[in-house]
């Protein structure tokens, strides 16, 4: 499973939301790569006003505020897609 992770420096939602992807990448052994916006105009347009937005396989799954219980959510739907 391979992890976007949509996100910008100073922004307090995209800090808890990297907490809760590190609490969660032991568990379900995904890739992760950080992507700050601030560093591709398409990026910035697209997610500027959205930050954090998890994407997961190509899908955007979260954005925003989201807790732990969204995270796994989304996880285990994608793990889901993948054993399908």
């Amino acid at each position: 499973m391979r992890i976007e992770f949509y996100t910008k420096p100073g922004c307090a939602l995209c800090d808890v939301a990297s907490e809760l992807l590190d609490d969660a990448q032991d568990e379900w052994g995904f890739v992760r790569t950080d992507c700050n916006i601030l560093r591709h105009e398409a990026w910035f347009d697209r997610y500027r006003y959205r930050v954090p937005v998890v994407v997961i396989d190509g899908t955007e799954a979260l954005e925003l505020r989201f807790d732990a219980a969204a995270l796994r959510a989304a996880l285990a739907r994608a793990a889901h897609k993948e054993s399908s």
